[in-house]
C-alpha cells in the first residue's frame, strides 16, 4: 500500500493481481492498452492530449483497493480541492507497475531438469 498526496489529502492506493480484472469490470477497458495510451501520453504539451478518464479511472481502481468504502469515481473526485494529474500518474503508475512486474515474477513457470533415463 501506498500513500500519496492529492492536493491537501493522502490518499492510500493498492494494487494486486485482481487489478486488471476489477479496472475492466468498472471501465469496460483493458488496462494493459490504457498503459500503452497513458506511456503515449508522456509527450503530452496540454491537457488536450490527454486522455482524462483514463487517468482518473487508473487512479480511481488503485484507491478502491485501498478502500472500498470510497464513493463512486466522480463522487470520489469531487472530494479534491485540487487534483494535480502530473504529480500523481508517474506515482500510481509505478505502484501499478511493480505490482504487475511482481505479480508475472511470482508466476514463472519454474524450469523442470533433464529426467535422468534409466
Amino acid at each position: 500500500m501506498t500513500k500519496i498526496k492529492i492536493g491537501k489529502e493522502s490518499v492510500r492506493f493498492e494494487a494486486n493481481a485482481l487489478f486488471p480484472v476489477k479496472y475492466k469490470q468498472l471501465t469496460k477497458r483493458d488496462i494493459f492498452k490504457d498503459l500503452k495510451v497513458v506511456e503515449n501520453m508522456q509527450h503530452a504539451k496540454s491537457f488536450e492530449d490527454l486522455n482524462i478518464d483514463i487517468l482518473y479511472d487508473i487512479v480511481y481502481v488503485l484507491a478502491w483497493f485501498a478502500d472500498r468504502t470510497i464513493l463512486e469515481r466522480d463522487e470520489w473526485l469531487l472530494q479534491f480541492d485540487e487534483f494535480d494529474v502530473f504529480e500523481v500518474m508517474p506515482q500510481v503508475v509505478n505502484l501499478l507497475v511493480d505490482s504487475l512486474n511482481a505479480g508475472a515474477k511470482k508466476n514463472k513457470p519454474v524450469k523442470q531438469g533433464k529426467k535422468n533415463k534409466k
